[in-house]
């Protein structure tokens, strides 16, 4: 396996919510966890979701301009930011 296509814990999607290791934290965490925080805080994860099996999306999930919620912003990926492999 040559080193573009062996996979990074950050796409080595995992879990019912298929997603990879959170980038910010490199910590593997669930959609559930990263939503249950108090986004008072100022929270702000990165990671990367198999939406199907052609389609993989960079998700930014993070403390809304009011400190009360959460906004999320995805992004269609071809490549892992982190090793380079084609997704």
């Amino acid at each position: 396996m040559t080193r573009s296509q062996a996979k990074c814990p950050y796409c080595d999607f995992q879990g019912e919510d298929q997603i990879g290791m959170e980038i910010n934290s490199e910590k593997r965490l669930s959609e559930d966890q990263m939503m249950s925080v108090d986004w008072e805080d100022g929270y702000w994860f990165n990671y990367l979701r198999r939406r199907n099996r052609d389609q993989v999306t960079l998700v930014s999930l993070h403390t809304d301009n009011e400190f009360y919620s959460f906004d999320i912003d995805e992004v269609e990926i071809e490549y892992c930011p982190k090793c380079g492999r084609k997704l």
